[in-house]
């Protein structure tokens, strides 16, 4: 793998795995129904970020770590390696939180907070009024597994980005010769030449020319 390589498949994955978490923030996890004297039945959808707050802060981590993949080199990047799968697994875990039954208790008190979904289409055709009240009763639960299923792709590409960067960090950047001026040139090739002078036949053949070969 060369250091372009090594460079370019962690920040993909990187921003791959992003771009997912941040999907699945956006996406239907939950679809609920409450019942209140008040209000009557009540129909509520929690995203992503309602259900499993954590994507967002994730996906962020993730495109925080894609400039920290192109600055650090060496055991550093090991490092930021180990911390980006440490990413794919928190980020595993919401998947994993995600199977079985669901946490009723929670719901209950995702959906008569005071903020977000709460006060989202409380009561019929009154949009924007007033939280569902804590005496509600859920009756119906139903989940979507196209959330989690995104949620589990984009850990795996975190995953697989943190194990790239730790097994194939990049190099240290060597010195750039188009900041080596002509003259440094012209003596680095004589020395060449010097140690080899069988090899250095037609570069002085060059310089004889007025052509410089090092360029």
């Amino acid at each position: 793998m060369n250091q372009r390589s090594r460079l370019m498949v962690p920040v993909v994955l990187l921003l791959v795995g992003a771009a997912l978490l941040w999907l699945a923030s956006r996406m239907t996890w939950l679809e609920v129904v409450a019942f209140n004297d008040q209000s009557g039945e009540v129909a509520r959808t929690l995203n992503g970020s309602d259900w499993q707050p954590a994507l967002m802060p994730l996906a962020l981590g993730a495109v925080a770590a894609i400039l920290a993949v192109a600055l650090v080199r060496g055991v550093g990047a090991r490092v930021i390696g180990a911390v980006i799968a440490l990413l794919g697994v928190a980020a595993g875990a919401l998947v994993w939180s995600a199977v079985g039954s669901v946490d009723a208790d929670r719901v209950h008190s995702v959906i008569t907070s005071s903020e977000g979904p709460a006060r989202t289409n409380a009561g019929p055709g009154a949009e924007g009024s007033a939280a569902i009240p804590e005496w509600s009763q859920i009756t119906e639960i139903s989940t979507s597994s196209a959330g989690p299923a995104v949620t589990g792709v984009g850990a795996l590409a975190l995953l697989a980005a943190g194990v790239v960067v730790m097994v194939r960090p990049s190099r240290a950047v060597r010195r750039d010769d188009r900041y080596v001026t002509p003259a440094v040139r012209r003596e680095e090739a004589a020395t060449a030449v010097e140690r080899d002078p069988d090899s250095g036949r037609d570069l002085w053949q060059d310089l004889d020319e007025g052509n410089d070969p090092t360029v």
